[in-house]
């Protein structure tokens, strides 16, 4: 009876291993899939973007970002920044080269857009040089590990590796000897969720919306 037992385990141990060898045999190729992400991310026009941060780094203020944004760099949104003692709110606008923050208490204080770079400026991040469309193209060693659904989008799971360039603009202190993963829409191909390891823990972004018309305005 032991050794019968000990065969049925084995047969369905190598079942079980072949379909899951089978599943992921059907799914597209890994390059393919990114190719076809930094594409469809190059001619997106607006988005909605959140961007949760993980871990402590005395380097990295952001903990939570969530707006909208438009290639030509506008965005509007809410960012959670850790001062040590407390986690401030702060609403933001950024047109052009200005920047507008709103702190919780106090007036809307208008800054240079340079200034967002000390903390997280996102209105790069639909930049077609510069923004995830081109750190998507960077990626290297791509493999298709599921097929998914992510934010009521069905998704390929991707594994890929990513350069310092452009993505460590996008991500604080990216951790580029570990392997990110990123969910791309089986339909149209945009990116719906991109999760990159950092020095100091992980960032995960996710994108909805897309080409939605917004209308962004500097605060009164």
């Amino acid at each position: 009876m032991r050794l019968f037992a000990f065969i049925a385990a084995l047969i369905i141990a190598l079942v079980t291993s072949c379909s899951a060898i089978g599943q992921k045999a059907d799914l597209p190729k890994g390059a393919t899939l990114l190719t076809d992400s930094a594409t469809a991310m190059r001619a997106v026009t607006s988005t909605h973007f959140a961007v949760e941060v993980e871990g402590n780094s005395p380097g990295v203020q952001l903990r939570s970002a969530e707006g909208q944004l438009t290639r030509a760099g506008s965005a509007k949104g809410v960012a959670k920044v850790d001062e040590g003692a407390q986690l401030l709110e702060l609403q933001f606008v950024i047109i052009g080269q200005d920047l507008y923050l709103k702190p919780p208490t106090g007036p809307v204080q208008k800054l240079p857009l340079s200034f967002a770079g000390t903390v997280y400026d996102p209105s790069v991040i639909l930049n077609p040089d510069r923004g995830i469309a081109a750190a998507l193209a960077s990626g290297t060693g791509p493999t298709t590990e599921a097929r998914e659904q992510v934010d009521g989008v069905d998704t390929y799971r991707l594994q890929v590796k990513f350069p310092a360039q452009p993505l460590g603009s996008l991500v604080p202190q990216l951790a580029q000897d570990k392997t990110s993963e990123i969910w791309v829409a089986t339909q149209g191909s945009r990116l719906i969720k991109a999760q990159f390891p950092t020095t100091y823990g992980s960032a995960t972004a996710h994108f909805s919306d897309f080409d939605v018309p917004v209308d962004i305005t500097p605060p009164s």
